[in-house]
């Protein structure tokens, strides 16, 4: 580009440029030689998650320091993180720490049972917050507060932006620093952890680090090491609980009993569209493995949809998805099957539903021997997903069952609160009072397994398993935490009879998806590093091996507050680049290859590394705005204001503009989204959050090897 002449201007001539000896003295400190192994330190070192400096609060426990250091950096720097501690090692705890530092009370947005467990927290810890439940959001009404830490327990829950809780609580969160807190980030795909970086972080907060959009993760062929920046998971923890596994395997009355409720099922024709006939079928199933009390419950709730499909001509899809239940409607692709109302459900079959509610039912033989495996010693918690089920499992137990569900609780046939019920399996089990005796079993629907402190139980029952390992994990969770009072936990597991587990395969299901979250939650592990310093030269390692000749460096870039490492490499002649296969193959040579003998540096070396800097940087531009029609318009608006010397429409179109052409998060974009329908007037009236222009990015060589087929001499 020519830029306009002008005397003010200052000019550039031949004659005024100077030859550069070390290239790389212009954009670093002279590198140094250095062993292999100094090098590989170097490396891990400047790949490592960063920590903050800051005195953490006297109330964490040493195991909590690490997170909490980097969770407050990734803060700092990024303006969002998530905590991905695993459950009972104290991720509340953690949080309170980061809100300690706050001048303005922190909002904490959790599920409304959790509520009171918070405020005592914080009331423990002394840091003042907010609460407010996540369903309240669900029903749009949002906090009223305006903080500047905004904490999201139980995060999992967003992991959908089409929910009316994410659609209703991520444009709020613009503007704000925000820490997810979840166990289990990946419940059923990848996708799931994309949408809740995506609500703390812009698309590219990666960029730095070679990954352009957080999108593109789900094409990488390994786990990037640059998601540690922004998920905190740690590789060592305080607690070490014993884990007694049994098995309950179906018995030839169960077995029986499966074999009738399959057949039941099999006669009904459900619905002629194939999808909805599969939703219904599964969801009858999935009963039949929990109980015949639940069958005949899911039968019963049948009979009622197919009465208001027969006097209404027809039902929605909508009532046809909350029969299902939310577990189970994901499993029906809405967007490409039926239509918009009337899944066209088989009236026919209501005969034969009539037939099958009067089967009797035979739940006593599984329930005794249940009971048989928990032991009659310690405190016991049964879950299972059927409201049913539990009730059969008082009837059977007689008042001597606690019990909570997601209406009510209590004790036996009396009715209790909540709190009072769950206080009996708690820390301070040994001090409570209202009643005569204390509770040995709890009997819970998943509404208790999420965030609860159950430590005082020492066994646990999976009566029905659920459909995925996220809600496992979270079961065990609420016993496996600081401050178990057992030495180990039993854990026993309900398998449903063999024909209904051919059908479901729900033990196949939960290892698969235990698979995938285990497999990126266990890569974003960080232990124990060395801390690099700010100032530290290039550190240099010639290696022999019989390849060709090859270059392989590690580079760390920064933006403002943002960082990033990228890798590079290069074999004989061949372009930079980052692809996987060759940084592997190369790091695979490092660790076989041996070092050159010698104090000098390579003649080429500061020539390799300045040109490798100068590749990096090129390729470290922002990404293309998202929204070109929008901006389009806001620059011709633009010029009107302009035209009429309107100041004060300049400068807010000005700030609308930065905002439109930055990169965003979630929220951000469905704020892009409603500009795009907004009239001209309402663009002029709206109020976003000032987006600076990014500053250039700056590079630095961390560490580098340069591979030569022999030894030459060194000059």
């Amino acid at each position: 580009m020519i830029a306009p002449f002008s005397r003010r201007w200052p000019r550039i001539v031949a004659e005024s440029l100077a030859g550069v000896a070390e290239p790389i003295t212009t954009i670093g400190r002279r590198p140094v030689r250095a062993t292999t192994a100094e090098v590989l330190a170097a490396a891990d070192a400047a790949m490592s998650p960063g920590r903050a400096r800051a005195l953490p609060p006297a109330f964490l426990q040493p195991q909590q320091i690490d997170p909490w250091q980097r969770v407050h950096h990734a803060l700092a720097h990024w303006g969002g993180a998530l905590l991905a501690e695993p459950t009972g090692t104290g991720k509340t705890w953690i949080a309170l720490g980061i809100a300690a530092l706050e001048r303005r009370p922190a909002v904490v947005i959790a599920p409304a049972v959790l509520l009171s467990q918070w405020n005592e927290a914080a009331r423990r810890a002394d840091v003042p917050i907010s609460v407010w439940s996540q369903e309240r959001v669900s029903r749009g009404a949002l906090p009223p507060h305006s903080p500047r830490l905004v904490i999201v327990d139980e995060a999992h829950r967003l992991r959908d932006p089409g929910i009316r809780r994410v659609r209703a609580l991520a444009p709020w969160l613009l503007g704000r620093r925000v820490l997810l807190l979840t166990a289990t980030p990946i419940v059923n795909r990848l996708r799931d952890l994309i949408t809740l970086l995506r609500l703390v972080v812009p698309e590219d907060a990666l960029a730095l680090d070679g990954i352009a959009a957080l999108g593109d993760l789900e094409q990488c062929g390994s786990i990037p090491r640059a998601l540690r920046r922004l998920v905190i998971c740690s590789a060592g923890h305080g607690h070490r609980i014993g884990r007694n596994v049994s098995v309950i395997e179906a018995s030839e009355t169960e077995t029986a009993r499966a074999s009738t409720a399959v057949e039941v099922i099999d006669s009904l024709r459900l619905s002629r569209d194939p999808g909805v006939r599969r939703l219904l079928h599964t969801v009858l199933l999935d009963a039949a493995a929990s109980s015949d009390a639940a069958l005949h419950r899911a039968l019963q709730r049948y009979r009622s949809l197919l009465g208001h499909s027969r006097d209404g001509g027809g039902i929605s899809r909508a009532s046809v998805r909350r029969f299902a239940g939310e577990a189970l409607d994901q499993l029906v692709l809405w967007e490409v099957i039926g239509r918009e109302n009337n899944p066209e459900l088989v009236i026919d079959d209501l005969p034969c539903l009539e037939a099958a509610l009067q089967l009797p039912q035979h739940d006593g033989e599984w329930i005794t021997a249940l009971l048989a495996c928990l032991g009659e010693t310690r405190p016991a918690i049964c879950f299972t997903r059927h409201r049913a089920t539990a009730r059969a499992m008082r009837h059977r137990i007689g008042d001597g069952a606690a019990w909570v569900t997601g209406s009510e609780a209590g004790i036996g046939p009396h009715r209790l609160s909540r709190a009072t019920v769950l206080a009996a399996f708690g820390p301070a089990r040994a001090h409570w009072v209202a009643r005569r005796s204390v509770p040995r079993i709890l009997i819970a629907t998943d509404v208790a397994a999420e965030g609860l402190d159950l430590q005082a139980a020492g066994c646990i029952a999976h009566v029905d398993l659920p459909w995925t390992a996220m809600r496992l994990a979270q079961r065990e969770g609420r016993l496996l935490r600081i401050g178990q009072l057992h030495d180990d936990v039993r854990i026993v597991v309900r398998h449903p009879a063999p024909e209904i587990e051919a059908r479901l395969a729900p033990q196949a299901r939960i290892q698969r998806k235990h698979t995938l979250s285990d497999r990126w939650l266990r890569a974003m592990r960080q232990g124990d590093h060395a801390a690099l310093a700010e100032v530290a030269a290039p550190k240099i390692s010639v290696l022999a091996d019989s390849g060709p000749d090859a270059t392989l460096i590690v580079i760390a870039l920064t933006r403002g507050v943002s960082a990033g490492v990228r890798i590079i490499a290069r074999e004989a002649s061949d372009r930079w680049g980052d692809g996987e296969t060759i940084i592997q193959r190369l790091w695979a040579r490092v660790r076989a290859a041996e070092t050159i003998a010698g104090d000098e540096m390579p003649g080429d070396a500061r020539t390799t590394l300045a040109d490798a800097l100068q590749y990096v940087l090129g390729s470290a531009a922002t990404a293309a705005p998202v929204a070109p029609t929008l901006i389009a318009r806001i620059q011709r608006l633009a010029r009107t204001a302009a035209a009429r010397r309107d100041a004060a429409a300049l400068s807010a179109l000005d700030t609308l503009l930065r905002f439109a052409a930055a990169p965003q998060t979630l929220g951000g974009q469905m704020l892009l989204d409603q500009l795009h329908a907004a009239s001209d007037q309402e663009l002029l009236r709206t109020a976003v959050t000032d987006c600076p222009r990014s500053p250039p990015a700056a590079a630095r060589v961390v560490a580098a090897f340069l591979f030569r087929s022999s030894a030459p001499a060194l000059r």
